[in-house]
């Protein structure tokens, strides 16, 4: 009988220490409530290799990069890096955290990430040569909260 006891009363010490937030691996527990800073957000452009066609048009995948997170957030036709010394002429808000884009055939199309209401926001716009009013018309494409997480 005093081994049923001692085993039953084991069982419900392991059974208390398993639910225990305390005995929680702490790494885990440090990646549900880390914050990601601005610091630690960056668009990048990586060149897609495609077959050989007439036009050789170029193709790129703009990922943003969230601390150690990378996510696909766009198709281009040509990306670089902008300096926020040329944000203004692309229509870029100057608090933008990063940018990129490119021109190719007589368009652009241009990206930025930027903090609103708490949280990470990524907008694309586009401009042609035959536009009539030069604006870039930015949409949201991707928000994310300051903790990696996408937000609908």
């Amino acid at each position: 009988m005093k081994f049923t006891r001692f085993t039953l009363l084991f069982l419900i010490a392991l059974a208390a220490c398993k639910n225990d937030p305390s005995h929680q691996n702490n790494s885990e527990a440090a990646s549900e409530t880390q914050i990601i800073q601005q610091a630690d957000i960056l668009l990048l452009c990586q060149a897609v290799e495609q077959p050989k066609t007439d036009a050789d048009t170029p193709s790129f995948e703009v990922f943003l990069q969230l601390a150690e997170s990378k996510v696909k957030v766009a198709d281009v036709l040509n990306c670089e890096t902008i300096n926020p010394e040329s944000y203004e002429q692309h229509q870029i808000p100057l608090k933008a955290i990063s940018a990129v884009g490119g021109w190719w055939a007589g368009g652009g199309e241009y990206l930025f990430v930027i903090e609103e209401d708490e949280n990470y926001v990524v907008k694309k716009g586009e401009i042609f040569e035959e536009s009539e009013d030069g604006n870039y018309n930015y949409q949201v494409i991707a928000k994310y909260s300051k903790k990696g997480k996408e937000v609908l």
